[in-house]
Formats: C-alpha cells, structure tokens, sequence
C-alpha cells in the first residue's frame, strides 16, 4: 500500500493518500483535484507533474500508476 504525503486546499494540512487508490488527476484554474476509488476527490496545492514525481517515488519506475504515466507523458521535449 504505497502512500503519498499531499497538501489539501479545502481543508488544509496534509492527508495520505494511497496511491492504488488513484483513478486520475485533473488540473483546473491552478488547482489539481485528484480522483479516487469510492468517487472521493481531494483538491491539494501539488502540481501534476509534482504529484506524478511523488507516486513514481513509492511505486518505482517499473509500475507507475497512470498518475504518474499522464504526468511523464504530458512535458514536451
């Protein structure tokens, strides 16, 4: 159960989310929200590319969840 340390916008101060658990993540007026199992979303103040770089830390290179794939995916270059 990889967990991830992020810093919740609504309601503040910092939640763990297991990162299994992790459906997608979108970006919207600077705001990511991320959405879960069970229909539960989480706004937090971490970048796409932050919390991409977070899950692959725990999860290691070799199965990204698609958090982390869509964040690799998405920088040009």
């Amino acid at each position: 159960m990889p967990l991830i340390k992020v810093n919740r916008i609504n309601r503040g101060g910092e939640i763990l989310l297991n990162s299994d658990h992790i459906l997608y993540a979108e970006v919207e007026a600077r705001t990511t929200t991320i959405h879960m199992l069970g229909n539960l979303l989480f706004s937090v103040e971490e970048s796409l590319d932050a919390l991409g770089q977070k899950v692959m830390a725990v999860e290691g290179p070799g199965q990204a969840s698609p958090v982390a794939q869509g964040a690799s995916a998405a920088k040009p270059g």
